[in-house]
């Protein structure tokens, strides 16, 4: 019955997680063709910079949520629930209000010494929606908790839906003449959007929370060691590798800069990479964020139970899955990313980028996974000293290369450090989930398998390519020549040896 339910929320969670990536995709597709490959280059450094603000308002307190209401119900201590998310709606809202008064005082600073000096009423815009993405940060965490993830699914579709009709019609009714306005109204569109997110799931947790509420309330006196042990170092490592990863953003057009190209085609350049390839890149691992999510209440519990056996078969069943998904998604986009990049951005550059980058799939989607399994077994900590080090060298290794090698040498710090940070998760949990990593069953068997489905589509005589309707044609044959081998070849790929 576990099993099911884990199942159908994934299911649900999936669902409504592909739906907001189209739409999302296509609100990216038409913005891109509204302000162009620089327009979506100013976008995203304006949001590259609000991230440290988000992470400060938002990292850990869900995690935070999510673990304090497993335990509670775990132990029938049900009557805390309340007093445990309250406790940490105050501890988010507080750090929001920080990370605002902060970001607001230093708008001006930031907006001309790297946004190019027309920047700052855009970032002072997206400061109104940082204490909604708080509470939602900890309503979201509840809702994963209690297996409610409708309900958080509907509160991240609605923020969406708001977010892209405010941002079309602002555009259709004021039609912006400069990339500034182009951001000013996009940031309003979002700051609108966190607002609805907000306020619907806020409904949704008043109604739920009812359950848990009886004369016998009282307070969850766990909640202020729980901030301590994980929100406050989640927030202070999240905010560092935030700060680093704007840093590592606002590095980028500056190298390229160096490396001889124009600011305005430096802009362009890093608007194409960030705005456009990197959300196609993950835009499949909507079919794996669903689940990885759920793993951590589950992993949560398993752990407070001491169900090793539990822990190790969760685990290796899951990153076999990642690998099987991931690989095929990374030679599909290898064989077809040109076309890819022509049918969606009408750009047969962008489409070349995808291809380059195509080989960081595996490790982008099993670092997501991973990163799930890690806080579920009480490991974030190590997590985030991981991605905190990935950052640093980022920043470190861009400062020396990209004004030398200019994007070739971006390309080296991707494959460099994802290959690093991968590498570091993986060992930690495979050490701690008690698993062997199985290399030829989940790593090159199935890349034989991925590379031979995409190869065939790539040259059978099918309808042209560059359509949508011959690129979905060839999608569903090598989607489902690659199903019918993994199922061939079941019993291999799950074979345990020892």
């Amino acid at each position: 019955m576990k099993k099911k339910a884990f199942l159908i929320n994934g299911i649900i969670l999936t669902l409504s997680s592909l739906a907001g990536r189209f739409l999302y995709m296509g609100f990216r597709v038409w913005l891109s063709q509204m302000i162009g490959a620089e327009g979506m280059g100013a976008y995203q450094l304006i949001l590259s910079v609000f991230l440290p603000a988000v992470a400060i308002s938002t990292a850990g307190v869900s995690l935070t949520v999510t673990r304090l209401v497993t335990n509670a119900m775990g132990k029938q201590q049900s009557e805390t629930i309340p007093s445990a998310v309250a406790r940490c709606f105050g501890f988010s809202l507080l750090m929001s209000l920080i990370a605002c008064t902060a970001l607001w005082c230093s708008a001006d600073f930031l907006s001309d010494k790297f946004l190019g000096g027309n920047s700052a009423d855009a970032l002072r815009m997206l400061l109104p929606g940082l204490p909604f993405m708080a509470l939602s940060s900890c309503m979201r965490g509840y809702f994963l908790a209690v297996r409610g993830v409708l309900r958080s699914a509907a509160s991240e579709f609605a923020e969406q839906l708001a977010t892209i009709s405010l941002t079309v019609f602002a555009f259709l009714a004021f039609s912006p003449q400069t990339i500034a306005d182009a951001c000013l109204l996009s940031m309003l569109g979002a700051t609108v959007g966190e607002a609805v997110s907000c306020g619907c799931s806020f409904v949704l947790y008043r109604l739920h929370v009812r359950r848990f509420k009886s004369p016998k309330n009282r307070p969850c006196t766990g909640a202020g060691k729980a901030i301590l042990h994980i929100t406050l170092p989640s927030t202070l490592s999240h905010a560092a590798r935030s700060v680093l990863s704007a840093a590592e953003n606002l590095l980028i057009p500056l190298g390229l800069r160096k490396c001889g190209a124009t600011a305005k085609a430096a802009l362009a350049q890093y608007g194409m990479l960030q705005g456009m390839v990197m959300p196609m890149l993950f835009f499949p691992s909507c079919f794996l964020g669903a689940f990885a999510s759920l793993l951590i209440p589950e992993m949560s519990e398993s752990l407070a139970a001491g169900k090793n056996r539990s822990i190790s078969s969760g685990t290796e069943r899951s990153l076999r899955m990642t690998l099987l998904f991931s690989i095929f998604t990374a030679c599909f986009f290898f064989a077809f990313g040109e076309e890819l990049g022509v049918l969606f951005y009408r750009s047969r550059e962008a489409g070349q980028l995808l291809q380059i980058l195509a080989p960081l799939v595996p490790l982008l989607y099993l670092d997501m996974v991973t990163d799930g399994l890690l806080k579920g077994l009480d490991q974030q900590t190590h997590s985030l000293l991981y991605n905190t080090l990935d950052a640093s060298l980022r920043v470190s290794m861009m400062a020396v290369l990209l004004p030398v090698l200019g994007m070739k040498g971006y390309f080296i710090i991707l494959y460099s450090c994802g290959i690093l940070n991968v590498t570091l998760s993986l060992s930690r949990l495979l050490k701690t989930a008690q698993v062997r990593f199985r290399l030829f069953q989940w790593l090159i068997f199935p890349f034989f398998l991925s590379a031979g489905c995409t190869v065939l589509g790539k040259f059978l005589p099918l309808p042209e390519t560059s359509t949508w309707w011959g690129l979905s044609i060839v999608l569903a044959l090598c989607t489902s020549g690659y199903g019918v081998l993994l199922q061939l070849f079941r019993p291999f790929l799950q074979k345990r040896k020892g």
